[in-house]
């Protein structure tokens, strides 16, 4: 697998990089935008997306547009970083920042796209980014793309990510979302002593480990039984319990019980909503040292909802919707 990796820095006159920024909070915004192709055939793109009568440039702006009011919403405060999966390729993210996010600031992105897929994972940053890298594991997996984010407290470590889906029998797709928290797994421990974040759609549960018996799952809850065996064999170890987080155990907002997190979720399937939209922290989250979490929200933004609550999903046939996804939030704050 063939993998590019984007980093650019915005050198556009609508890039304004020296807005004020909020400088005792640090925000990040993961969204799976659901599908955002620009009109540029590439071959690589859904087929739906293929038909120049059913997507249009001005359907394609439109788009831009919607996400750039998600985004930009007064409620998010201006999120210092954002997180985007499913934009198609770098031309897409230079759009947004272009026509709408570029005057917020927003002047430093990265993606990464693996050869042949439809779709990328992306970091858009008021900030500069120092570096970014992607990490490959076997094929079929998609790319990971970590980059380090300088601020002026501590540097900040985000890995971009999107997991295989669900569709089909959990058996044959568990393995690729596994190997995916393989290759995270080995890859922060490189980065030692930094304040890492995984960011992302995992498509996965915080509880997946006890909804399938007996099958090694890529994200896994402390309180299981062989949590220590699967941490030790790749899989990503979760906690609600602050005095756990550590290099390899990773916290977990939705299983905070002293959180009292009222969400149902970030995406609604079939009528079920699942927590597949996540920001997990390593243990520097709560050292004392630098930034430290403070707290974690689903957006349930009025613009991304329908009026039975659930998110209201992009329809291309109808060109109308958002994303099948809400945003969620993590805010930082300094000492």
């Amino acid at each position: 697998m063939i993998c590019l990796l984007l980093l650019l820095v915005l050198l556009l006159c609508s890039c304004s990089c020296d807005l004020p920024q909020d400088t005792a909070h640090f925000r990040v915004l993961s969204y799976n935008v659901q599908n955002l192709f620009d009109t540029h055939l590439d071959g690589t793109e859904y087929a739906e997306y293929q038909d120049s009568k059913a997507w249009s440039q001005s359907s394609y702006r439109m788009r831009l547009k919607t996400l750039s009011q998600v985004v930009l919403h007064a409620r998010l405060n201006l999120p210092d970083v954002l997180v985007l999966q499913e934009v198609e390729n770098q031309q897409v993210v230079e759009d947004l920042l272009q026509y709408h996010l570029g005057r917020h600031g927003y002047c430093w992105f990265a993606s990464a796209k693996a050869e042949g897929d439809a779709i990328s994972v992306a970091i858009i940053s008021r900030h500069p980014i120092k570096d970014a890298k992607v990490h490959i594991g076997e094929k079929g997996m998609r790319p990971v793309l970590e980059a380090t984010v300088e601020t002026r407290r501590d540097d900040v470590v985000l890995f971009a990510l999107h997991a295989k889906s669900q569709i089909g029998e959990f058996a044959q797709t568990e393995p690729l979302r596994l190997e995916l928290a393989k290759t995270i797994t080995a890859s922060v421990r490189h980065r030692e002593g930094s304040l890492i974040l995984l960011c992302g759609d995992f498509n996965s549960n915080p509880s997946a480990v006890w909804e399938h018996v007996d099958i090694q799952t890529a994200l896994v809850d402390m309180n299981h039984p062989k949590a220590m065996r699967y941490l030790h064999e790749g899989s990503i170890v979760l906690t609600g319990k602050r005095e756990e987080v550590g290099p390899l155990i990773w916290y977990s907002p939705y299983l905070d019980q002293g959180l009292d997190l009222d969400t149902k979720g970030s995406c609604n399937w079939d009528g079920s909503w699942h927590k597949y939209d996540q920001i997990l922290g390593n243990g520097h989250l709560f050292d004392r040292r630098g930034w430290e979490f403070s707290s974690f929200a689903v957006c349930d933004l009025p613009l991304c909802l329908e009026v039975n609550g659930r998110p209201k999903a992009w329809n291309l046939q109808t060109l109308n919707g958002v994303s099948d996804h809400l945003p969620v939030l993590l805010t930082l704050s300094g000492p």
